[in-house]
This record gives C-alpha cells, sequence and structure tokens, in this order.
C-alpha cells in the first residue's frame, strides 16, 4: 500500500465507507435526535480527534525520520566504498588492482542485485561474498612502507564503517510497521469518522463534501504512514542514486599507479660516497 495507485484506492474506500456510514445514520437516527446529542458529540470528538491526530502524526513522524535514516545510510556506505577505492590507489601492483576491482564488484551487486530485492522485501545473501572478499582483500595487504601502513589503517577503518551502514540498509529494507499498530490506525479512523456522523445537517450535500474532506485526509495520512514504512518500495522509494553515481564517475578511473607516487630513495652508503670522494 504503497503507490499511488494504493492511495487512490484506498481514498475511494474510506470516502465511499464515510458517505455509506453518514447515509446510514442519516437513515435510522432522526435529525432531531442527532441535534440533542451535538454537545456531548462535541466534547468526545475533540478528544478521541486530538488523541488520534496526535498519534497519527507521531507515528508518520517516526516513518519519515527511519526513511532518512535509511537514505542516510546508503550515503554514507556508498562514501565509505568510494574512500577505500581511492585510497587503494596507493598501495602496491598487487593490492592495488585486487582491491579496486572488488570495490567495482561490490557496487554492481549492489545496485543490479542487492536493490531490487529490497524493494521486494526478501532476504540478501549475494553482496555478503563480494563484502566478505574486500575485507579480506583489506587486513591481506602487506605495507611496504610507513606510508602504506597508514593507508592500511583508513582502508580498515572505512572498511568498519561500511559494514555498520550495509547491515543497517539491509535491517531497515526488511522491517516494518508491526500489524498490531495498523489495527490502531484503523480502529482509530474508524471511530474519528464514526463520531462525526452526530454533527447531522439540514444540506445532505454540505455534510457529505465535508466527510468526504474529512476521509481524504485520514486516508492520505495512512497512506503517508505505509510509504515512508517501506523506504526501498513504492512511489516513495529510495533509488541508489549513490551508488549510480560513483559507478559512473569514480570507479571508471584506471587502476595504473598515481603519477604523484614515485619509488622511495635508496639509502646513501657513506663509506662508499667517502672513499670515492677525492682526497685533500
Amino acid at each position: 500500500m504503497y503507490t499511488l495507485g494504493h492511495a487512490v484506492l484506498l481514498t475511494v474506500v474510506f470516502v465511499a465507507l464515510a458517505l455509506a456510514g453518514q447515509a446510514l445514520v442519516n437513515r435510522i437516527v432522526k435529525q432531531e435526535v442527532l441535534e440533542l446529542h451535538h454537545s456531548a458529540g462535541e466534547a468526545m470528538m475533540g478528544v478521541v480527534g486530538t488523541l488520534f491526530s496526535v498519534l497519527l502524526g507521531f507515528m508518520v513522524a517516526s516513518a519519515m525520520d527511519r526513511y532518512n535514516d535509511a537514505r542516510m545510510h546508503d550515503e554514507q556506505e556508498a562514501s565509505n566504498v568510494a574512500s577505500i577505492f581511492r585510497v587503494a590507489r596507493g598501495l602496491s601492483d598487487i593490492d592495488r588492482p585486487r582491491i579496486r576491482q572488488l570495490c567495482r564488484e561490490y557496487v554492481n551487486d549492489v545496485i543490479d542485485n542487492e536493490w531490487p530485492k529490497m524493494e521486494a522485501q526478501v532476504k540478501i545473501n549475494h553482496g555478503w561474498e563480494t563484502y566478505q572478499e574486500l575485507w579480506e582483500s583489506t587486513v591481506a595487504v602487506v605495507p611496504e612502507n610507513d606510508r602504506q601502513s597508514n593507508l592500511q589503517q583508513g582502508l580498515i577503518a572505512s572498511m568498519q564503517s561500511l559494514g555498520e551502514h550495509r547491515r543497517a540498509r539491509i535491517l531497515l529494507a526488511r522491517t516494518s510497521m508491526q500489524p498490531a499498530l495498523w489495527w490502531v490506525v484503523g480502529f482509530g479512523a474508524f471511530i474519528t469518522m464514526a463520531l462525526s456522523y452526530i454533527f447531522a445537517s439540514q444540506f445532505p450535500r454540505v455534510q457529505g463534501f465535508m466527510t468526504t474532506l474529512v476521509a481524504t485526509a485520514l486516508s492520505l495520512n495512512i497512506w503517508l504512514l505505509s510509504a515512508y514504512s517501506h523506504p526501498y518500495s513504492g512511489e516513495l522509494k529510495i533509488r541508489p542514486t549513490m551508488f549510480l553515481l560513483l559507478k559512473d564517475s569514480i570507479l571508471t578511473v584506471p587502476d595504473t599507479r598515481s603519477r604523484y607516487l614515485h619509488d622511495d630513495p635508496k639509502p646513501v652508503d657513506l663509506k662508499a660516497a667517502d672513499s670515492k670522494s677525492p682526497s685533500h
């Protein structure tokens, strides 16, 4: 229930049920009787309506925070892959192409395999293999000097951060709102609409129009709650924008050695240099 089609269907169903309930109440209960209960109904409507609006507002806000967290984890994960790819350029001719190629394979796995599975809300297995190989290649680096030793420490830190954001992304893709909460939302909407029937009007069309507006507002808020509760599915789904940008702009750089890196100078043999110097 997180596409535009679902939103339209939910709104139509809500409005139809609300208008049917209003017509039924107006047919069964006389308008004079409803007018006698306007004061009590107004008080109850104020209490119930306020409680339900606050509850629904908090639930939508919480779902939006969860949605924004999912987007943040995706961006941070892609940023860590970019850091690993760039830092690896300072490694040896053996480690550099291996780690950078694994970065490319990891990004391809995320885009081509994991993202469609997250949208379908199924278990993810494939990308863990490439992630594990990238870890093994990082810890298997044998530094040839102090500079490469520092680079390896940076790679390990980026891999740790990548793993944290990856696990959070997969967890957010698999979890959703509990069914019990949906029952609470449904009953709250039903009670709110039922209390609105007490305020009968001498003009049925005007009352029907107001009932339609209330039902539409409730249905759209419930749809937003559902859409934000599934961050990788539906109309508001998060797309792998950062990973696509990484694939098209950064991972295309060749694996050649950086032009700013030079071989470390060989140590000078002071005794040999002294023996070759002219005598004074």
